[in-house]
């Protein structure tokens, strides 16, 4: 039997907030380098499918980073547990 999944909408809440954190660094760091660079400003939409880009690998990585921690956690909880 399969089981069922449910998302509930505080999941998607932080899930979403996450990407939007993701995908605001990836937009200031592509202002940031226009800035250092000398680009013109047009840069800051011709290049946007580039900040997608750079906004998801960020989003993985923190997706990696979260799982981390929680292992992390999960860990400690054990040890606390066992002594």
């Amino acid at each position: 039997m399969m089981k069922e999944i449910i998302i509930t909408s505080k999941f998607m809440k932080r899930e979403g907030f996450f990407l939007l954190l993701s995908f605001i660094l990836a937009f200031i760091v592509n202002v940031v380098a226009i800035i250092v660079y000398k680009r013109p400003w047009i840069e800051l939409i011709s290049q946007i499918g580039y900040v997608i880009f750079v906004c998801i690998i960020i989003y993985f990585l923190t997706i990696i980073l979260r799982i981390l921690l929680l292992l992390i956690i999960r860990i400690i909880r054990v040890f606390k547990k066992v002594n």
